[in-house]
């Protein structure tokens, strides 16, 4: 967001915005929590993202109720008015007047500016598709947004290797495995979009290390955004590992990931191809004459 746009709004204002923001994430999450209803939780673990239900998972995803006023009547009851819902998002206007929840009958995640303040939120619906869900608002952009660093800020700062994937339940499930197994991986979702300068940027501020790995999706346009991201991240990190992915969950997958080039100069190594498991070994070594995981 530029300085006139910034400009546009007070400090005060901003402030409120994202404290509504982050009030929706926790009710959503609480309603995920809470929910008895079986698609949410069968949706997660078919995507090897089934720990996010502990409470105590770093990945607060939500999920917004079928319909109705029950996010708006939170956010009203904590002193948020009418003009302000409006202009977060949250809301929308009923042909009647009355104010309605905007996101409905979906999971959510949130998404976080280059400060980590949350600004947005990207949904998932019943069939797993995942979109980003949230208008532009005085401190939302999608390109200066981003989803999976503040999650997952701990290991970043510690030098774990970011996976630029497409679905945000693939990267939960890769940094899942990061917390659990050890491995120095985490997965940041860029749904349905090449990577920006600006997120580019607010990713490269957080991560420790130069190595990134961009996975690139058989279908023909998901594969071109991919590549665009591979090449536009050498300009934030000195190594890229482009690794082509078939399509489904990512984690668990019964087909192989192929190794389809470092952007990087090196001299060539050995067979690179295998499953994921291998490529997210950060002991892993292809070899002296190779790039293996290890920067």
């Amino acid at each position: 967001m530029n300085d006139a746009e910034a400009g546009r709004i007070s400090l005060d204002e901003r402030q409120r915005l994202h404290e509504a923001n982050a009030l929706a994430a926790i009710f959503f999450r609480q309603e995920l929590l809470g929910t008895e209803k079986t698609w949410p939780v069968a949706l997660l673990e078919s995507w090897g993202a089934g720990l996010v239900l502990s409470p105590g998972s770093a990945w607060q995803i939500g999920l917004a109720p079928d319909g109705g006023t029950r996010l708006v009547d939170r956010l009203r009851a904590a002193g948020f008015g009418r003009e302000l819902l409006l202009r977060s998002g949250l809301a929308s206007s009923a042909e009647d007047g009355r104010l309605v929840d905007r996101y409905r009958d979906q999971l959510v995640v949130v998404s976080h500016d280059r400060r980590l303040d949350p600004v947005g939120f990207v949904g998932i619906d019943r069939e797993g598709r995942a979109r980003p869900i949230s208008a532009e608002t005085p401190v939302h952009r999608r390109a200066e947004a981003l989803v999976g660093v503040m999650e997952q800020i701990d290991l970043l700062g510690e030098g774990a290797i970011p996976v630029i994937v497409d679905h945000p339940l693939d990267a939960v499930a890769v940094g899942l495995g990061s917390h659990e197994g050890g491995r120095r991986h985490v997965g940041i979702p860029l749904c349905g979009a090449p990577i920006s300068k600006d997120q580019a940027s607010i990713l490269r501020r957080y991560t420790a290390t130069n190595w990134v790995i961009v996975t690139v999706p058989f279908e023909q346009e998901s594969g071109q955004r991919a590549l665009r991201s591979a090449v536009d991240l050498t300009e934030y990190f000195d190594r890229v590992r482009m690794l082509e992915c078939p399509p489904g969950p990512l984690v668990g997958n019964p087909w192989r990931l192929e190794f389809l080039a470092d952007l990087y100069l090196n001299p060539p190594g050995a067979d690179r191809s295998g499953d994921l498991a291998q490529h997210l070994d950060p002991e892993i070594d292809h070899g002296s004459d190779g790039p293996g995981l290890v920067p």
